[in-house]
């Protein structure tokens, strides 16, 4: 299922995840492939939250994991290659309070401080969900605070869905083997 608002509008283009991508963005709420807004974030090892797409980027010709680096050695990598990597809440700013659905795909968060942030900015915004794949988000949200962030998710009403599985509620699924397993495989993918 195509999505013209993936990755702010500009997926596939050396832009996609970035405040330029999203004003000269090819996601149109009119048009009849647009479902919602998305974007994917992540926190630097100094605890600050940035969207980016992948795991690594390009340091001095060697792929680099950017949970490793310094948001300022990640936003350096990025200008070297032409892109200008954003703030989390940057493009939160930018989408202010639009009408459409917007989806934040949690892709790498470490600290209690970054899922604060993501939890109160995301809760701020009309209309918005986040969303992360179950390994994923068994790496954010490990064993030891999932009920706590559970509960706190739950108080601000916001919802953490599965990728591709907008209906399955990930801290619901995983409490019981049976939710689980069946938020895990990738062949319900579309489900």
């Amino acid at each position: 299922m195509k999505n013209s608002g993936h990755r702010l509008g500009a997926s596939g283009t050396l832009t996609e995840n970035t405040i330029e991508g999203l004003m000269r963005s090819t996601g149109n709420p009119s048009r009849g492939d647009f479902r919602y807004w998305e974007f994917d974030i992540r926190e630097s090892s100094d605890g600050i939250i940035f969207v980016f797409h992948d795991d690594t980027i390009t340091v001095n010709g060697s792929p680099s994991d950017t949970s490793e680096m310094t948001f300022s050695e990640i936003r350096e990598a990025g200008l070297q290659k032409g892109i200008s990597i954003p703030l989390f809440s940057e493009v939160c700013d930018q989408l202010g309070d639009r009408e459409e659905l917007v989806m934040v795909e949690i892709k790498h968060l470490e600290t209690e401080q970054a899922r604060s942030e993501v939890l109160g900015t995301i809760s701020k915004m009309a209309n918005s969900k986040a969303m992360a794949t179950p390994i994923r988000f068994a790496k954010s949200f490990p064993d030891d605070v999932r009920n706590e962030w559970g509960s706190r998710f739950e108080s601000a009403g916001v919802e953490l869905v599965r990728v591709g599985r907008r209906r399955v509620n990930l801290f619901h699924a995983c409490k019981t083997r049976k939710g689980w397993f069946f938020a895990q495989p990738r062949w319900l993918f579309g489900l």
